[in-house]
């Protein structure tokens, strides 16, 4: 609820300090996709943090990983792009790493984590969809508008609000400084630049993240994991590869 909230209030400073008295037009302007995509961005931050809670952080960030994918079936079936057959041909190795990898845990590929995850990827690769078809509009209030949704969300869903000694502080980090951050560039990053150029740097978060999480809570990583994680991240980088050539080649 306090990481939501926190994102929601320190995008709003940045807008406000950015458009000034032009930012009421820019919210009007955005329209019911703008609503839609507020929605999506809230419910995604929510799902992010019960997937985590619920499964090891490997699990989300290669089921997360997939988001590219269902982005191009989101695209095809809202605007009608065909979807690349590098796409098409790439799917089904992505999709058999991540099986391969989340179903080392005890509770298989079905548990809730897993789902919530995939939900979550459902969700981040729908609102990329809207920012990407809407590239002229900027969609940074969206995410703003979402922190606030999931927060108000969570305090009527009865979160305690309560801080343990020693959560104020990465609190404020994550909240005020890291997610708004993150969230701005990647909402930015949709409008600027390709679509497999993007796939090809969030690659990156899958594998890093995981190996982060083992460094600093010291979460195992299995091999099956690893395996699975490994065949994910080798299909990013030669899905997201092929795509630079082909846009270098039409440019």
């Amino acid at each position: 609820m306090w990481r939501t909230g926190l994102l929601g209030i320190s995008l709003s400073i940045f807008l406000a300090v950015r458009y000034r008295r032009g930012l009421p037009a820019l919210l009007v302007s955005l329209g019911r996709w703008g609503m839609i995509a507020s929605v999506l961005s809230g419910l995604g931050t929510i799902l992010f943090v019960v997937a985590v809670d619920h499964a090891p952080v490997a699990n989300v960030l290669l089921i997360l990983a997939l988001s590219p994918f269902w982005a191009a079936i989101w695209t095809r079936l809202v605007v009608g792009v065909t979807v690349a057959r590098r796409t098409l041909v790439s799917m089904p190795f992505a999709l058999v790493g991540v099986a391969v990898a989340v179903g080392a845990t005890s509770e298989g590929i079905l548990a809730i984590g897993n789902i919530v995850a995939l939900l979550c990827s459902l969700g981040l690769s729908a609102n990329l969809t809207i920012i990407r078809v809407h590239k002229h509009l900027d969609m940074v209030p969206t995410t703003a508008c979402g922190g606030f949704l999931g927060c108000g969300a969570l305090a009527l869903a009865g979160t305690d609000p309560t801080l343990q000694a020693g959560d104020l502080a990465p609190l404020l980090l994550l909240g005020l400084v890291i997610l708004p951050l993150a969230m701005a560039l990647l909402t930015l990053g949709g409008r600027l630049l390709p679509s497999p150029e993007t796939a090809l740097l969030l690659s990156g978060e899958t594998a890093l993240s995981p190996l982060l999480a083992a460094w600093v809570i010291g979460e195992s990583i299995s091999g099956q994991a690893f395996v699975g994680g490994s065949v994910v991240l080798a299909v990013l980088v030669v899905h997201a590869t092929l795509g630079l050539r082909e846009v270098t080649t039409t440019s």
